[in-house]
């Protein structure tokens, strides 16, 4: 039978009680220090006080300050600031938060409890509970102050007539209306009026007139190809949805290809459409550079397009002794690792 020495037992229970008193003393007295300051301690009731909450500690640590509800025991929140961590001179770090409270009923208050949790950053998580702070909420009026006196009547206001205030606003507004519909006439190039100007032009005659528009912007001569080839593929998208009747707007260049080859176009027109819309795209999304020899091309391969598919009615004899302009032999863009030919 085993005998159990009781003086060597209770030597152990106190070495291990000892033990445990000074780990969680070790861990109580870790270097972070807690404090609650208002920033006073007199108010009258609902007037606004700033707590500043400011958690001193070592480097390294992290401290979350868990969210308050809008009613805080007897106090309500109104805010709680960003929390902020800034270096102290001696190696420390100081954690802030701002926390602005209020109070509706008298007498002396002490903030309630608030847990915080520390985390040191090796995974060790600790809690530290916020210091109480007192505040005292005073009446507004003296102690000997009894008296009841009568409500003062509103005061009287001179009230401006309302009419001219409103017909300065219709004025303002009517003011703004027109110059807008003036700016947006403008914007769309189109004279100022209620009526607007009627465009007899076939839309083959329109693409004409717009390419020749476009070479005489020198847009190539000024680098700004990217906006050269926006203005000749849409002035070829336009031909073709007022010509054709086709929906090319707003549509890829994959796109375009069912609804083209589905059309009344020639297959070689299509074609012909397509490259051209293609070397546009790598000019305006692939940020391909062609000289300015092979760029200006494209109004002369759009022209011959819009040549070679406008319709040719049988009274347009005065224009058959010359023949219909060939297609003009462009050389299609490429990259340089010759990906596309």
């Amino acid at each position: 039978m085993v005998r159990i020495d009781a003086r060597r037992l209770a030597f152990w229970f106190l070495l291990l009680t000892l033990t445990l008193m000074v780990a969680t003393q070790a861990q109580a007295d870790d270097g972070v220090q807690v404090t609650l300051t208002p920033n006073r301690g007199e108010l009258a009731v609902g007037d606004p006080v700033q707590l500043m909450l400011e958690v001193n500690h070592p480097a390294g640590y992290q401290v979350i300050i868990p969210k308050l509800e809008p009613v805080w025991g007897e106090f309500e929140v109104w805010n709680q600031s960003e929390t902020t961590t800034v270096a102290n001179d001696d190696g420390t770090e100081t954690t802030q938060q701002i926390i602005e409270v209020t109070l509706f009923n008298l007498g002396d208050f002490q903030t309630p409890e608030l847990p915080l949790t520390i985390s040191n950053g090796a995974g060790q998580v600790t809690e530290e509970v916020v210091p109480s702070t007192l505040l005292t909420v005073n009446p507004t009026l003296a102690e000997d102050d009894t008296e009841l006196r009568d409500i003062k009547p509103q005061a009287g206001l001179a009230i401006p007539p309302v009419w001219p205030w409103i017909a300065g606003g219709l004025l303002v507004a009517a003011v703004i209306a027109v110059g807008g519909w003036w700016a947006y006439r403008r914007w769309q190039g189109k004279p100022f009026g209620l009526a607007p100007a009627v465009d007899n032009r076939p839309p083959w005659q329109v693409a004409y007139d717009e390419l020749v528009r476009v070479e005489g912007l020198g847009l190539l001569e000024q680098g700004r190809t990217k906006e050269y080839y926006t203005l000749v593929t849409d002035c070829l998208r336009t031909y073709l949805a007022n010509q054709f009747h086709l929906r090319v707007f707003d549509r890829t260049t994959t796109e375009l290809k069912p609804i083209l080859r589905q059309s009344d176009l020639a297959p070689d027109h299509t074609q012909r459409f397509l490259d051209l819309f293609m070397d546009s795209d790598l000019v305006k999304f692939a940020k391909f550079l062609p000289d300015v020899e092979t760029a200006s091309r494209a109004t002369i391969e759009a022209r011959s397009l819009v040549d070679s598919t406008r319709p040719r009615p049988e009274l347009e004899a005065a224009t058959e002794e010359q023949p219909p302009a060939a297609p003009v032999p462009t050389r299609r863009l490429s990259y340089q690792s010759g990906n596309r030919s």
